[in-house]
């Protein structure tokens, strides 16, 4: 009998929502210098733009149409530029907010028009806490403007940290933070009525606070899977990795996994540290990137294998990618691909192009990405981690050549859906919606025959693990 949807409705994260035409709020990105940016075409090309307002050093986020990826405006965490390049905010959002590690930008649940910008307080130290702010895009003539700003979230100490995950519902987000001098992280809740303030607290993993005057524990990204059910934190001062589950529909960590990386960095350009994580499309694979002072030479990005989701064999996994200069930010673009930055001022940015391949298959390129004329910094573009609408570039870990062990018919598909396996052993077939959420999940063997019709109209992400270990991720398209 042909399995179903209905037949794997544990699976199933509720009603499947209808989706839109594109998730493209991550389609553009303005960071840096002298203009830099980029826009991811639907065909998943990448075109370089120069005509950036923004002056960006760290913590970055612009945000586009979801239907059209038409750029709406931008952020450097300090001021607000809307879509016409000019400035929306006459005073900072956060003193010295351009150095913030973090920024992020959500759409409000349920609004066409009004958007929120989260903001942290530098390294602890200036007493503003977590505070949102929001644009509304019907102001100015449709170039959008400050609606309101400076509405406390969490007024205590807290980290450079912030980060945006889809809800389990599919429809409201989580806006995850840490607090400075505990080991709290804080989940806050947005919704149609808005913003929740009181969080949803997970006290687990280390204490985010450091020795001394220092406060570089307050530095380094935190990120969630595509799919929100893993987050990474790394932190600059202390450089240990810690990876958490994360469940989307209550916003609590749990499952504390530590990878030790070894080193201290003191502020002062010495010793070793962590500052910017991303994970794969498929959250499988984790980068991480490892500063160095200068005089070691010797930076990198790092590289983790997560589908064991076993502690030792995790570490065991990890391979090393030499970096010319130190690495920042990493961000998952709507290719499929992790961009780099790399140190300020840099006229190129580093570019996993297949991030679920393990080892050299990821095919890391130090100098990947030309910017034309304009110049990375330490930020990119801190949206919501999701797999983009133009698709993933079909690549098959620890096979470079990209055998076709496996054939999807017919793509676009309609009713049903046929998986071949063209090679002997058992496979693990997962189908997620453009958002990452994990819509079904089965085993088989030779061959599977799924009846799909009772999905909406859109492009879906499959993800095929082999029995020997590799994976095989692509789109599907259904028309009718």
């Amino acid at each position: 009998m042909m399995p179903t949807l209905a037949h794997l409705c544990c699976l199933l994260l509720g009603v499947l929502p209808m989706l839109c035409a594109g998730q493209q709020q991550a389609h553009t990105w303005y960071f840096g210098n002298d203009g830099a940016g980029l826009h991811f075409e639907e065909d998943c090309s990448v075109t370089v733009l120069a005509d950036g307002p923004i002056n960006g050093f760290e913590g970055c986020a612009t945000v586009s149409d979801a239907l059209t990826g038409e750029y709406l405006f931008c952020t450097n965490s300090a001021h607000v530029w809307d879509r016409n390049g000019q400035f929306m905010t006459t005073s900072p959002l956060v003193t010295n907010g351009n150095t913030i590690t973090q920024v992020t930008i959500v759409q409000k649940p349920g609004s066409d028009h009004i958007y929120y910008i989260f903001t942290s307080e530098v390294q602890a130290s200036s007493g503003q806490g977590y505070r949102f702010h929001a644009v509304d895009m019907t102001l100015n003539d449709g170039a959008g403007g400050i609606a309101f700003r400076d509405s406390m979230l969490h007024p205590n100490p807290v980290t450079e940290k912030l980060t945006a995950i889809r809800h389990a519902n599919g429809t409201d987000i989580w806006i995850l933070g840490h607090e400075y001098g505990s080991n709290a992280y804080l989940a806050f809740l947005v919704t149609s009525a808005g913003v929740t303030t009181a969080p949803v607290v997970s006290s687990i993993g280390k204490v985010h606070s450091d020795l001394g005057s220092s406060a570089y524990d307050a530095v380094g990204e935190l990120k969630a899977s595509p799919d929100g059910s893993k987050v990474v934190a790394v932190t600059l001062h202390n450089p240990d990795i810690e990876l958490f589950t994360f469940n989307n529909a209550t916003g609590t960590l749990s499952d504390l996994i530590t990878l030790p990386e070894n080193g201290a960095y003191n502020g002062l350009g010495n010793g070793s540290g962590l500052y910017g994580a991303s994970f794969s499309a498929s959250g499988n694979m984790l980068y991480v990137g490892q500063w160095f002072s200068a005089s070691a030479n010797n930076a990198r990005l790092l590289q983790y294998d997560l589908s064991s989701n076993d502690p030792s064999e995790i570490i065991a996994s990890r391979s090393e990618f030499p970096t010319a200069g130190n690495p920042y930010s990493l961000k998952l673009a709507p290719d499929g691909r992790i961009y780099v930055a790399h140190a300020a001022m840099s006229t190129h940015l580093g570019v996993v192009h297949y991030p679920d391949s393990a080892g050299q298959a990821c095919q890391y390129a130090d100098d990947g990405l030309y910017l034309q004329g304009g110049h990375s910094s330490w930020g990119l573009n801190n949206m919501m981690e999701q797999v983009g609408t133009c698709g993933l570039h079909t690549s098959l870990a620890g096979s470079p050549d990209d055998s076709p062990v496996v054939s999807i018919l017919p793509n676009p598909f309609a009713e049903q859906l046929s998986i071949t396996l063209n090679t002997t052993g058992y496979a693990r077939f997962a189908l997620f919606d453009m958002s990452g959420r994990a819509l079904l999940t089965t085993p088989f063997q030779s061959t599977l025959s799924l009846d799909v019709g009772a999905l909406a109209l859109g492009v879906y992400l499959y993800h095929i693990t082999l029995g020997d270990g590799r994976t095989l991720q692509g789109k599907v398209l259904k028309n009718r």
